[in-house]
């Protein structure tokens, strides 16, 4: 049985428009100060302020192993997948087969979930999945082919989407009912001393400090505490494997992103990407809605079927 549930446009919307806005204003950080510096930076920071948002909403504290769960699942998607891909992009894989890789992360996160947990894919949840992918490679074909990327770093971005895939179907398993806030605040907090630990194991440099604080400021507003958090929401709200084909759309989302605040140019398969990623959503929650409306009439015969049990044991018994 699915346990997909419909992701609303709502959250599905900001998501999209804030991890897609990570994409340049990342490029613009790197341009500034050193990949790894960033990311200890922007781990660091957004922690503090989560813990801060958390005290403020008087968030009730899980239990250990509850804990444990959410930090296993935040070191996942938050620690291996960017300090992974900003490794990778720092060892010659360029942006666009980097984001390619990680915007693998439906597919991957499907063939995890019917590993590990036995989900079965409908029809449309597989053309679903042929969409997304298409749709990727479109977003990023242009820049894969002006700025090829290969070797050990390729392998490095690899690992960075599974652990991005892995980490959400983690969550789904293990932190379905924890307060997204928290979720990502533990999160944050067990990556930050990784990063920390690779920020001093590279050249650190900064061009301009004033330039750093604003991209800092931004970066931890629009990147970890509103993308990761809203992403972390939308697994919480219809699954990993719904929440995953929003990168179906990222990638050109982003790319449109640049072109606007960057002035970065603009490729015709880019918008194709955009709308074959678009179809990708729409048929995903049309498989969603699919999937809900044939498992209800089952859990009505079952219930049907338990209160004339009910009845006949009470029949019998009266005779």
């Amino acid at each position: 049985m699915s346990s997909q549930r419909a992701l609303p446009p709502r959250l599905a919307i900001p998501t999209v428009l804030f991890y897609a806005a990570g994409y340049p204003i990342g490029s613009v950080a790197v341009g500034v100060m050193s990949p790894f510096l960033v990311i200890a930076l922007r781990f660091a920071i957004s922690a503090a302020l989560l813990w801060i948002v958390v005290l403020a909403r008087r968030t009730p504290m899980p239990d250990r192993r509850s804990i444990v769960h959410a930090m296993v699942a935040g070191s996942m998607t938050q620690g291996v997948q960017f300090l992974g891909l900003y490794w990778a992009l720092a060892h010659g894989v360029s942006p666009g087969l980097g984001a390619l890789v990680i915007a693998l992360n439906p597919v991957l996160t499907a063939t995890l979930m019917a590993v590990v947990l036995g989900h079965r894919e409908s029809r449309r949840g597989l053309a679903a999945l042929a969409l997304a992918t298409a749709a990727v490679v479109l977003a990023c074909a242009p820049r894969i082919a002006a700025e090829p990327g290969v070797g050990v770093g390729l392998a490095v971005a690899v690992v960075a989407v599974v652990g991005l895939a892995a980490g959400g179907v983690y969550q789904g398993r293990f932190c379905a009912d924890m307060d997204v806030w928290l979720l990502t605040a533990l999160g944050l907090t067990a990556s930050t001393p990784f990063a920390v630990i690779l920020a001093a194991a590279n050249p650190v440099t900064v061009t301009s400090v004033p330039a750093a604080i604003g991209i800092l400021v931004v970066m931890v507003l629009i990147g970890s505490i509103g993308a990761t958090t809203l992403y972390s929401a939308s697994v919480k709200a219809a699954g990993a494997r719904a929440a995953s084909i929003l990168f179906a759309i990222i990638p050109s989302a982003a790319t449109v992103m640049a072109w606007i605040a960057l002035d970065d140019s603009i490729h015709v398969l880019t918008i194709a990407g955009l709308l074959v990623g678009a179809a990708a959503c729409l048929l995903q929650s049309g498989s969603t809605h699919s999937a809900e409306a044939s498992e209800e009439p089952i859990g009505e015969t079952v219930v049907e079927a338990r209160d004339q049990s009910v009845r006949a044991r009470h029949c019998s018994r009266r005779r």
